[in-house]
């Protein structure tokens, strides 16, 4: 199993934005040593309480120029509002600069304002996330690109750098809505599941289809992963165990509940105590390794997401004691 580490970066009116970045860099660099696999990056637009992490390719140049050998990605890149020229030559320095530890991480998304922000026809979402990603890996893999979409054209485009991981970067696809699952088998791709976006059970039944889609379309299911984010606080004290993330998990479902989009339906009907008995791995050490082991026979998945701080609320030393105690005391039950 492998673990990484997830930001999404909400930042109240009480924290600062320069705080929000340094102390996700230093957790970063934390990972890093403790030996965790990745660090993901959400990206996001227009709502700084939501997150303030607009560009998480530039975040994570900043982490990958202060870590060495944790592999660093977006969870995700919003393909269908960017040019996928740009996007190809970003990620691709993002690999170099760090060494081949580049994951890109990808998605289409659903919320209107920030299609609305871009001048984006949401309702060309799909369409473009599809056309985006197969430029960008063709232009990964050619010397000179050519290409006649509907949405995006190029002619004898030599886009540089390109990427040090042969052929690229591993891809993953982040699938929050049922067609999604089939898309990202058909593909071929590593998968991203958030089963707090999509429920318990839409997480299992599209991971159904998923797999079915892979066989289908002749991919090897032993070459792809998949992916679980799932929200993490470990603690030795019993008594503050479940108590202690309430508020930053409650700060979260409040915002969901205030900013209710399409895809974030189901999860703003939620209450803290669902989520910890659903969704989350909160306790002591052993408690944590139990509901790991739980969700992986669930999922079976061969990574977790962890998100050490849902909400952004908990103090920066809160947040790192955590991840140092997960890392002594329940990873090795993992390796």
């Amino acid at each position: 199993m492998e673990f990484g580490v997830f930001y999404q970066l909400p930042c109240s009116e009480d924290q600062s934005p320069s705080q929000r970045y340094s102390d996700t860099i230093a957790q970063s660099q934390l990972a890093d040593e403790l030996g965790f696999d990745s660090v993901w990056l959400a990206e996001l637009h227009f709502n700084p309480e939501f997150s303030i992490m607009p560009a998480p390719l530039l975040v994570a140049s900043a982490i990958a120029q202060t870590t060495k050998r944790i592999k660093v990605g977006t969870a995700v890149n919003l393909m269908p509002l960017h040019n996928p020229v740009r996007l190809a030559e970003e990620a691709a320095t993002l690999d170099v600069i760090s060494g081949g530890r580049a994951i890109f991480g990808i998605g289409r998304g659903s919320n209107p304002r920030q299609f609305a922000g871009y001048g984006v026809d949401i309702a060309e979402g799909r369409e473009r996330f599809l056309e985006a990603l197969d430029f960008v890996l063709k232009a990964w893999s050619c010397d000179e690109l050519s290409y006649e979409g509907e949405y995006f054209q190029a002619q004898n485009l030599r886009i540089m750098p390109k990427p040090l991981q042969d052929p690229h970067p591993p891809v993953y696809i982040a699938s929050n809505s049922a067609d999604t699952f089939g898309i990202v088998g058909s593909l071929g791709h590593n998968i991203l599941v958030a089963p707090l976006v999509v429920s318990v059970q839409g997480a299992l039944d599209g991971l159904e289809v998923y797999r079915e889609a892979l066989a289908e379309h002749g991919h090897d299911p032993a070459k792809v992963k998949v992916n679980v984010n799932v929200p993490v606080y470990v603690t030795m004290d019993k008594s503050k165990a479940k108590g202690m993330p309430q508020a930053s998990f409650d700060s979260y479902l409040g915002l969901i509940r205030a900013n209710r989009t399409r895809s974030l339906r189901g999860i703003s009907e939620l209450t803290y105590d669902r989520v910890y008995d659903d969704f989350a791995a909160i306790g002591d050490p052993d408690q944590v390794v139990e509901k790991l082991r739980s969700l992986g026979d669930r999922y079976q998945n061969q990574e977790f997401m962890c998100w050490f701080n849902t909400g952004g609320m908990l103090p920066h030393e809160e947040v790192e004691r955590s991840m140092r105690l997960f890392s002594e005391e329940v990873m090795p039950h993992f390796s």
